[in-house]
């Protein structure tokens, strides 16, 4: 083998043999110019999302809300196969997360007499004296309750079973009613402008 072919690579091309030595890793400059992009994407990520945890508790709240709906709606619907309509009475004021598969993870539980001062934030409780299911919200910057035309800022939720009742005060089903109706508006999502 002659000494030219020694030194050639595979292919063909002696500038792979003479990268061979290099192969240590990033220079010091390449690393530099790593972090400092890097720092400058998150820079621009962090103050473009930094509203989402507020967006991302409401959307937790809007997802256990549906499922203590569907739950409301299977009980219901025994009630209705199984003809007990005279026992749907004692379902007013029920806790709802008894009637869950699974409680959600920040469920604390049945609570009575509690300060709610004292408790932490982003929890759902029952409160067994009033007979309502009780949201503690942690980002309240949004939550609302709606009396009439004005609405005042709020940092609880709360819920109650309730039986509704036709005209003639037929059993028509139940639902998961608002004590005090609320609103809870969502994060509006600010693009900034371009350039161009």
């Amino acid at each position: 083998m002659s000494q030219a072919s020694a030194n050639t690579s595979v292919s063909g091309c002696p500038a792979l043999t003479r990268s061979k030595a290099r192969q240590g890793g990033f220079s010091m400059f390449e690393m530099m110019v790593y972090i400092l992009t890097a720092s400058i994407l998150f820079a621009a990520a962090f103050n473009r999302y930094q509203e989402f945890p507020g967006e991302a508790e409401r959307a937790n709240f809007l997802a256990i809300q549906a499922q203590l709906n569907a739950a409301i709606n299977l009980q219901m619907m025994r009630t209705i196969a199984s003809g007990e309509f005279d026992q749907a009475a004692f379902l007013d004021g029920m806790n709802p997360m008894d009637l869950m598969l699974t409680t959600p993870g920040n469920y604390v539980g049945a609570l009575s007499g509690v300060d709610t001062a004292t408790l932490p934030r982003r929890i759902w409780y029952f409160d067994r004296a009033l007979g309502e299911l009780v949201y503690l919200a942690n980002d309240a910057s949004n939550l609302y309750w709606v009396q009439g035309n004005s609405r005042q800022p709020a940092d609880n939720v709360r819920f109650k079973v309730v039986n509704v009742y036709g005209m003639t005060q037929r059993w028509e089903g139940m639902v998961l009613a608002p004590v005090v109706p609320y609103e809870w508006q969502a994060t509006p999502l600010v693009i900034p402008e371009g350039d161009g």
